[in-house]
């Protein structure tokens, strides 16, 4: 081993554990605020561990603040707009980056265009469209709206995958009677899944945690995905109860590092499946 190796090695370690204690500390801070009362978290010492383990504030965050059922709608709106956008995706991507046609850029143009358009721009329009056909307070609606605007941003990071894929597949495939389906599906897909888990991670996250459409479209308590239920802690003058938010932050994290862990399984895999040519 060489001398800058051997010093390179142990700085890189310490960086990692400096990283790992930066980036956990939050989620630590946040499990031992869930266990104390308004008192304990505002006093001068609010690093300290609890004095009292107040376990009852997961059972208040569960039934007073509804974050099971919020956890169930917002997994429920994540799932489903995350597979919509990615079905949408991978199918317009297979169209842009395999097919030659005139009109081929200006589509592409098209699609990644709403990467460059603020949603609060859209927030008025959307809501008078969204009135005129009686969606508010409908789950399609949410899951429709979602999958739309998670769209551009999937069709840019797999059409840009796709279309490093060797275009000799596609003539094997041709020579061999394959249609366009089966050539997306079964080859081209797994060829992509580490642009496509990538979008998928991206998309569930964005929409697990969104603010925005739930509270201007939603107007039921049994609808209400986690973002909108966190609120519900605020009192009337702005007192929240501190204890059962964070014990609600704390259970609204347990799916997405759930997800997150069987995705990147998935990107791994796709990664070996990509690399490994015949």
């Amino acid at each position: 081993m060489t001398l800058s190796r051997r010093i390179f090695a142990p700085v890189s370690y310490v960086f990692a554990i400096l990283c790992s204690a930066m980036f956990l500390y939050p989620l630590l801070f946040t499990f031992q605020a869930s266990l104390k009362d308004n008192t304990e978290i505002y006093n001068d010492k609010p690093f300290a561990m609890p004095v009292q383990w107040l376990w009852t504030n997961y059972s208040e965050a569960m039934r007073d603040g509804g974050i099971g059922r919020a956890v169930f709608n917002s997994a429920m709106y994540a799932a489903s707009g995350t597979a919509l956008a990615l079905l949408l995706g991978v199918m317009a991507a297979f169209a842009l980056s395999r097919f030659q046609y005139r009109l081929r850029n200006a589509a592409y143009l098209y699609f990644t265009t709403g990467l460059m358009i603020p949603v609060f721009s859209l927030i008025i329009p959307i809501s008078r469209m969204i009135g005129t056909v009686d969606g508010f307070n409908k789950h399609w609606t949410l899951i429709l709206l979602y999958g739309v605007f998670e769209l551009p941003f999937t069709i840019f990071l797999i059409t840009g995958y796709m279309k490093g894929i060797s275009r000799e597949l596609d003539e094997s495939a041709a020579v061999d009677g394959c249609p366009p389906a089966v050539l997306l599906f079964r080859i081209l897909l797994p060829l992509s899944m580490p642009a496509v888990s990538t979008a998928g991670i991206l998309a569930f996250f964005d929409i697990y945690n969104d603010l925005i459409w739930n509270v201007l479209l939603v107007s039921k308590d049994s609808m209400y995905n986690i973002s909108v239920a966190l609120m519900s802690f605020i009192g009337e003058h702005g007192t929240a109860r501190m204890g059962p938010m964070f014990a609600g932050i704390m259970i609204t994290i347990v799916p997405t590092i759930v997800v997150y862990l069987l995705f990147q399984e998935r990107v791994e895999s796709g990664l070996s499946a990509g690399a490994v040519k015949e």
